[in-house]
């Protein structure tokens, strides 16, 4: 086993799969869906910090859309000089323009790791590695909710996701610019990649991975679509709070 390799053992698998494990172990039943669904909740609660930076700086950039139009205006034959400008803005707001990308390179591991603990981690086999602390269960049963192979792939759970996926993405696109100013052509290609064609990959996805990695993406796009709710709340009263004051 190289470094990497043991790295990534300890720091990211071994930690996930000892997670969902404990969680089996305590929830009646030992429903492996519901285990899932409260390793799922952990996991959002570590990234909440990453997430809501990652919204408020994609907002922020929606409010800076009519000065981004017009640095593109002013340097337009001078892709350097508007490059420059760009960065002087973005610092100046204390904006980062790549925050998105971001939390789904802070999320592409996790969910690598997932894959793997629900790909090879069920079978008892893997139990070797379970922390002295966490009991061990002997065998997983990976039926859950009486109807859903985990171990399988569900078309069924793969449009709960997509959809679930397309209502999170909607739901955290900024508001237009008053200006209607959207940004270039790679901001609007990559929003549309987002909300249209990513659902569409993960109804793909759930013919052939395992339906416990889809139950996992489901019940994380849920949390995010609660999460958003709430935020959209405390929006609308702040809003309400300025306008009567």
């Amino acid at each position: 086993m190289t470094f990497l390799s043991y790295l990534y053992t300890v720091a990211l698998w071994q930690p996930l799969y000892n997670g969902l494990i404990f969680f089996y172990n305590a929830i009646p039943g030992h429903d492996l869906g519901l285990a899932i669904i409260a390793l799922t909740i952990v996991i959002r609660l570590l990234l909440s910090p990453f997430l809501y930076k990652a919204q408020r700086s994609q907002r922020e950039l929606a409010v800076l859309q009519p000065e981004i139009k017009k640095i593109q205006e002013r340097f337009k034959k001078d892709k350097e000089a508007q490059g420059k400008a760009m960065m002087e803005l973005y610092a100046t707001h204390k904006v980062n323009p790549f925050s998105g990308c971001l939390i789904l390179l802070l999320q592409l591991p996790i969910l690598i790791a997932l894959f793997q603990v629900f790909r090879t981690g069920l079978d008892a086999g893997s139990l070797s590695y379970l922390y002295s602390f966490v009991a061990n269960p002997g065998a997983l049963g990976t039926t859950s909710f009486g109807i859903l192979d985990l171990t399988k792939g569900s078309i069924y759970l793969g449009v709960v996701a997509a959809v679930t996926q397309y209502a999170q993405t909607k739901l955290a696109t900024p508001p237009p610019s008053p200006d209607g100013a959207q940004g270039g052509d790679f901001a609007k290609a990559l929003q549309w990649q987002t909300t249209y064609f990513f659902p569409l990959i993960i109804l793909f996805w759930s013919y052939s991975l395992p339906s416990a990695l889809t139950l996992y993406w489901t019940a994380m796009n849920i949390f995010g679509i609660l999460e958003q709710l709430i935020l959209h709340r405390q929006l609308h009263r702040q809003l309400w709070k300025q306008k009567a004051s």
